[in-house]
């Protein structure tokens, strides 16, 4: 009975850690992504397809269909596999990229925005990022002595 609560107790201290995601404080962040070679069923993209790539950002805080753009804010649109992020306030913040083919017929695919919330498509744990915002506290106020 003992090794079977063990096992369980290890078994949800792996899934703790696994759901857990790390925190990049920046202001501004450069996320990469590797390069999209092929389409959803796997076969390489031909020689005529250009593959350009959309970013976006949202409020972690919010509880939204993440794979619909009107509820996003868009960050721009790239050939290359990295883009610059500024963060426009001080929150939490997800960030996604999709993929956008142009075929030579010409037909635009798009992708699923992959989160970096998303394990599966992050390449060392999730993350969110919280700009530091230059954050300026409060004058202190109320001064006193506590003997007064």
């Amino acid at each position: 009975m003992r090794r079977f609560v063990f096992i369980l107790a290890a078994l949800a201290l792996v899934a703790c850690v696994a759901s857990t995601q790390e925190i990049i404080y920046r202001d501004q962040a450069t996320l990469e992504w590797d390069a999209v070679t092929t389409d959803g069923n796997g076969d390489p993209l031909l020689p005529e397809d250009t593959v350009s790539y959309e970013v976006y950002i949202y409020d972690s805080a919010l509880t939204i269909d993440d794979q619909n753009t009107a509820n996003l804010i868009y960050i721009g649109e790239t050939v290359v596999t990295e883009m610059l992020i500024i963060f426009p306030e001080r929150k939490n913040w997800y960030a996604g990229v999709r993929a956008k083919v142009v075929t030579g017929e010409p037909l635009t695919n798009y992708s699923a925005i992959a989160w970096s919330y998303d394990a599966e498509v992050v390449e060392v744990s999730p993350f969110v990022y919280q700009p530091l915002g230059g954050v300026v506290p409060a004058v202190p106020d109320n001064l006193r002595d506590s003997g007064i």
